[in-house]
């Protein structure tokens, strides 16, 4: 299966996922919906095509074509593509289809509620951590469009730590720093690489504050600040009763049965 016939099932699947964030009524069956897809994302595109489609890689090539190489034309479509379907059926790919977001999901000891108290973790939960996470990865962005302009080259496909381990290949000491890394972080901050230097997520992230594009809401004429979605919230992307841009559309706060939280289109009143 090449990537256009790929690009074809992911948007199927998108649009399935993004359709039923409404209909689920129990969190257990969406928390099991969600984890069947990225265990399936994870041994698919993660272990059996060695961490192919690379969203990182798709970024890389689509610079490079606007910059002035044809070749990469598939690539531009590619990221056009995604950023399409964030805009009418939300961050779906980040939050239930993407390989890389899924091996950090299953790394994360934070899953577990004992471990998520302890200070280590609440700090890394604070706002003055997100905000460097998303100064790093705009940063990051930045360097990465710069680099590839100037080697005109793929500069992140040679020291691509997920692709080392989905490839169970590790080699050399640069490599093998960049994956201890990868899993040292992942252990202890939700998704670190979503947060601080996926591109793909940030384009994402852009697209999410264009008018009408769908994502999670939150209806404030009834919502009473609770808090209960901002604590469910693992991306910290709910805040005084609004979310945010980087919220991956994972579902975890529309399991609380919540009435004031909408899963569509956001087609109310009050837009965050």
């Amino acid at each position: 299966m090449n990537n256009l016939q790929l690009c074809f099932v992911l948007f199927v699947l998108w649009a399935l996922v993004s359709v039923s964030l409404n209909k689920f009524k129990q969190g257990k069956l969406i928390w099991i919906w969600r984890n069947v897809f990225l265990v399936a994302s994870l041994v698919y595109l993660g272990f059996i095509r060695g961490g192919c489609m690379c969203v990182v890689g798709f970024v890389q090539g689509a610079i490079m074509f606007v910059l002035g190489n044809e070749f990469m034309l598939t690539s531009f479509l590619i990221v056009l593509f995604f950023l399409v379907m964030t805009l009418f059926y939300g961050k779906v790919w980040c939050g239930w289809l993407c390989p890389l977001g899924a091996l950090q999901e299953m790394l994360y000891l934070g899953n577990y509620s004992k471990i998520r108290t302890t200070k280590l973790f609440l700090f890394f939960k604070k706002p003055a951590a997100h905000w460097v996470m998303r100064i790093m990865q705009i940063l990051s962005f930045v360097a990465l469009v710069v680099l590839v302009a100037v080697k005109e080259m793929m500069v992140f496909c040679p020291i691509d730590p997920f692709k080392a381990i989905f490839r169970l290949h590790v080699e050399g000491p640069l490599m093998w720093t960049l994956v201890s890394v990868l899993v040292a972080s992942s252990l202890l901050i939700y998704r670190p690489f979503c947060q601080t230097f996926c591109p793909m997520g940030l384009l994402m992230n852009l697209v999410q504050l264009i008018p009408g594009a769908r994502r999670i809401r939150v209806d404030h004429q009834g919502c009473v600040n609770c808090k209960r979605c901002e604590k469910r919230c693992r991306m910290d992307a709910i805040k005084v009763a609004k979310i945010h841009n980087t919220c991956i559309a994972c579902g975890d706060c529309l399991g609380l049965h919540c009435k004031f939280l909408k899963g569509d289109e956001g087609r109310l009143k009050e837009k965050n």
